[in-house]
């Protein structure tokens, strides 16, 4: 095999001519007719990109015999060596190699993307809801839809309701929201279909057993219990979170795929012979701390990607997730040329899937205690004692009478959510669920620690208790910490439909006609207003997504979206590309319609589905 550092070890040449010689006995070679020169291939199968689509790939194929070869731009994840700064960021230019990816494509969309081994599973809110029709779907799956499919991706994944008991149950904002959405449920039963704990691929403790204690999955990993006193998008989901890699990927591994991380793919090449030759760029990482503090801060401008192996295959799988395999097709496409006879509809129906977030203030009492702060301080400056003492009085007395901090930042990102019809009364049309973020003081205290090296995932309870104390002794801490604003993250079988092209420097851009979902997101507005009043809240709507029209996007859709026909999409209802007959995409780009739930189970299921189509057809053609 190549490692994963891009090296070959010596005597790869015998080993791959004896592979080689093996799949041209068992079907896996490939030959012109008698007396045709044979090609040894790496591997019957590359998977480019390590998420949904392409962990249910390379498990599947290895399962049915295959040798198979995953390629990754990302690295591992692991709690050990995460650091909640910059460096969780994917900004090879300025050499970070994060899971989380966030840059602006195009005038109006900031897609949130992942970028390790595991893909989007490793920064993805674990949600794992099913859509329950196929409307703008092809026909096939219209008509068998999901349902068994839907049941295997969510037994792999170990999906359970977030659970009802202590320390789980505990956590502030979600006893605020889930009341909430309880009452606007019952007040409007006809626009709420459905509220409650979200089925999250999350592994809870048991009753009785130790949050963060450690233990080996069903599929024979290594895992950890999810942790309530740990910030999840600092490290916290780490181990606890059913990622595709601690499951899918590892079962894959385990059969004998091999992943090569911090490996992008670049150019696609068709063989003579039949099957593809991926070029690669791999990326090293600086072991020179000085060196890697200059490519911090001083960026050169240039990525530390150097050209990398070559792999061949007799057959290949894109899941490199809506922007990745779409800019992935577009660029061999239009820049290398290999595949001038992909369809039309290449980089058509992005979707967002409606993406939004809108803001609750629980504590109604916020701009008195504030202006009982300036006040105070304006009397001391001024010498004015008898403004001093008054405007503590009043301060005092707001944080007795108003509500405790709910702390947005504990517990897992999602738990709860209600689900309202659409605006034209059909079902699955909008979702609000509950979120967490870690809150600004807090935040950036981790990321102190971790510019000193000190830095460790359960290091965040200390300041919990350290804020906690603070809010005792400072007054303005009691305050800050009632300030933090509880989301609501929102989504839904939205509008828009946009596109996907490359510039003239060959970056991805996505052409997003924000306007056209402006009665959406009005909708949005209204339901989230609902939830305010029902938590006696203030609603906060979102100043960013109105005033500069920019949104951020966790749930990119589309871009080689499924079609009946090359006229009408890029591939069929299992994920084949028209015209190329060995070259799959299994991701969220193939989705042709925004779905309105989270769309995680939808791309295993989907992903699911089309492998049992492909290997069921496999073996027919072997019979």
């Amino acid at each position: 095999m190549i490692g994963s550092n891009g090296s070959r070890p010596e005597g790869l040449g015998d080993v791959g001519r004896a592979h080689g010689e093996s799949l041209a006995e068992g079907g896996g070679g490939r030959r012109r007719g008698r007396g045709a020169p044979q090609h040894v291939y790496d591997a019957d199968i590359i998977v480019i990109g390590s998420g949904f689509g392409g962990s249910v790939a390379a498990l599947r194929f290895a399962e049915a015999g295959h040798s198979v070869i995953v390629l990754e731009r990302g690295d591992h994840v692991r709690r050990e060596t995460f650091e909640p700064d910059a460096d969780m960021f994917w900004s090879p230019r300025r050499h970070r190699f994060g899971m989380n990816e966030l840059r602006r494509r195009g005038r109006h969309v900031i897609p949130w993307l992942g970028s390790a081994v595991g893909g989007g599973s490793h920064v993805y809110a674990a949600t794992l809801f099913r859509r329950h029709d196929f409307d703008g779907f092809p026909e096939p799956i219209r008509s068998e839809g999901l349902d068994r499919h839907y049941d295997r991706a969510t037994e792999m994944m170990d999906a359970v309701p977030y659970p009802d008991y202590p320390p789980y149950s505990d956590v502030p904002s979600l006893e605020l929201l889930v009341e909430a959405e309880v009452e606007v449920a019952r007040e409007r039963p006809g626009l709420v279909e459905d509220c409650g704990m979200i089925p999250l691929g999350i592994s809870f403790a048991p009753p009785g057993a130790e949050p963060g204690a450690t233990f080996v999955n069903r599929h024979g990993c290594r895992q950890r219990y999810a942790d309530p006193s740990e910030q999840k998008l600092l490290g916290g989901d780490i181990g606890s979170k059913n990622s595709v890699d601690r499951n899918y990927l590892h079962r894959a591994q385990e059969l004998g795929a091999t992943i090569h991380a911090l490996t992008r793919a670049d150019k696609l090449d068709r063989l003579e012979v039949g099957g593809w030759r991926v070029h690669t760029e791999v990326f090293r990482k600086e072991s020179s701390r000085f060196r890697r503090f200059v490519r911090h801060w001083l960026p050169t401008g240039a990525e530390p990607a150097q050209p990398g192996p070559t792999f061949s295959a007799r057959r290949l799988v894109l899941s490199a997730g809506s922007i990745g395999s779409t800019e992935l097709l577009l660029r061999n496409r239009d820049v290398h040329r290999t595949l001038d006879s992909l369809s039309p509809a290449l980089g058509a129906r992005y979707s967002s899937n409606g993406d939004y977030v809108n803001l609750l203030m629980p504590f109604k009492g916020i701009l008195v205690g504030w202006a009982a702060v300036a006040a105070a301080v304006a009397g001391a400056v001024a010498g004015w004692g008898w403004l001093v003492g008054v405007s503590l009085v009043v301060y005092f007395a707001v944080l007795v009478i108003g509500r405790p901090a709910f702390d947005p930042d504990l517990g897992t990102t999602n738990s709860d959510f209600i689900r309202f019809r659409h605006r034209d009364g059909s079902p699955q049309g909008s979702y609000i669920e509950g979120g967490r973020y870690p809150t600004p003081l807090r935040a950036a205290m981790s990321a102190l620690l971790s510019t000193f090296g000190l830095w460790r995932v359960h290091r965040y309870a200390g300041i919990v208790r350290v804020t906690r104390t603070l809010r005792k002794l400072l007054p303005p801490f009691e305050l800050i910490a009632r300030s933090w604003p509880v989301p609501l993250l929102q989504m839904g079988r939205d509008d828009a439909v946009g596109t996907m092209r490359l510039d003239e420097d060959g970056r991805l851009i996505i052409d997003y006609p924000f306007e056209e979902n402006g009665e959406f997101y009005a909708y949005l507005d209204d339901l989230a207003r609902m939830i305010a009043r029902a938590a006696d809240s203030w609603f906060v709507p979102n100043m960013v997504a109105r005033r500069l029209q920019v949104i951020e996007v966790p749930h990119n859709l589309g871009g080689v979206p499924m079609g009946a026909t090359a006229e009408e999409g890029v591939v069929d209802h299992a994920g084949r590309v028209f015209g190329y007959d060995d070259l799959m995409v299994l991701d969220g780009s193939i989705i042709p319609t925004t779905l309105g739930p989270n769309p995680a189970l939808t791309i295993l299921a989907l992903a699911e589905r089309a492998m049992d189509v492909v290997l069921g057809d496999e073996a027919e053609d072997h019979s």
